[in-house]
């Protein structure tokens, strides 16, 4: 009988094969090696087939093809029908882990069981480099981390950063109503449930290059949309059991809403072409049900 993994590390890709061998390499070099590889392809029309197929002889490989493309967040769900570890730890197709990353990953979630969520310090590299070291470091409890990235932004990164339980997975996959606060959606859900460990080492490398898909969401304001239907959506429905930080979150909803007013603004001149009609009309609507549409100008929120 096969024994289980430890780990189940995910690669999600799509149309990224010239990343994926960097990618896989640093899975199949990892110091740890109780892992299972499952690469999930979102119908790519590149030659990812061909990259991956040089690694199908090995036992800890396994390859998925979705039959449509599912786009982001479905991709990413689909993921974790597959897994059969305990931990899950995602690796975007783009990106890659540092040697120990698995080992000290696992060595957290062995010895504190409470945590559901570990992360790292991170690194950046491709058109850009740089460091990026987290707010905080060591064990922190959960609802703590939950308030301070909904005070601030999702310092925790997109899925190559985070470690997961696999007996957290009736919380949920990835939502498809988000593009942009899909990943922090997600990890609230997590840390609803348990705490954070933060390492101080930089164990991921994130790769950035102009194909990035959250290029595509910042250009045509869905991120300042989906941040303000968050906020609002754990207002209303209590999402994650934030009642005790509510009077801030209000604060923050507001504060979202004029930033979607200003889009009100910038599209005027515009208003003959179909697209700016259609994002005026959703900046209108949120600016109006939050009676911010004069805030821009007034300055009693900050706004991008």
């Amino acid at each position: 009988m096969k024994t289980k993994p430890s780990v189940s590390v995910v690669v999600p890709t799509y149309n990224y094969a010239r990343f994926l061998d960097e990618a896989i390499e640093s899975v199949l070099t990892q110091s740890c090696q109780d892992f299972e590889l499952i690469i999930v392809d979102d119908n790519s029309q590149d030659d990812t087939d061909e990259v991956v197929q040089k690694y199908l002889s090995n036992p800890k490989v396994s390859y998925y093809k979705n039959e449509a493309n599912l786009g982001v967040a479905g991709n990413f769900s689909q993921c974790l029908k597959y897994v059969n570890g305990k931990l899950i730890k995602y690796l975007n197709s783009d990106d890659k882990f540092h040697p120990l990353l698995l080992e000290k990953f696992v060595a957290v979630m062995d010895q504190y069981p409470n945590v559901s969520l570990v992360i790292s310090n991170q690194e950046i590299f491709g058109d850009q480099t740089g460091i990026f070291d987290l707010p905080f470091t060591g064990l922190q409890p959960g609802k703590k981390i939950m308030e301070e990235i909904l005070k601030s932004y999702n310092w925790i990164g997109g899925p190559t950063s985070v470690m997961l339980r696999s007996s957290n997975l009736h919380l949920g996959g990835f939502r498809e109503k988000f593009n942009w606060m899909t990943d922090m959606d997600m990890w609230l859900r997590h840390l609803a449930v348990g705490d954070c460990y933060i390492l101080p080492e930089r164990l991921v490398s994130y790769r950035v290059h102009s194909a990035q898909g959250t290029v595509n969401v910042t250009k045509d304001f869905s991120a300042r949309f989906e941040e303000y239907e968050i906020y609002r959506d754990i207002l209303e429905n209590n999402l994650y059991g934030l009642q005790f930080m509510k009077g801030d979150l209000n604060r923050i909803k507001k504060i979202k809403a004029a930033s979607c007013a200003s889009i009100v603004y910038k599209m005027l001149p515009e208003l003959g072409n179909k697209k700016s009609r259609s994002l005026f009309k959703k900046a209108w609507s949120i600016a109006s049900r939050e009676k911010v549409l004069l805030d821009p100008f007034l300055g009693k929120f900050k706004t991008r």
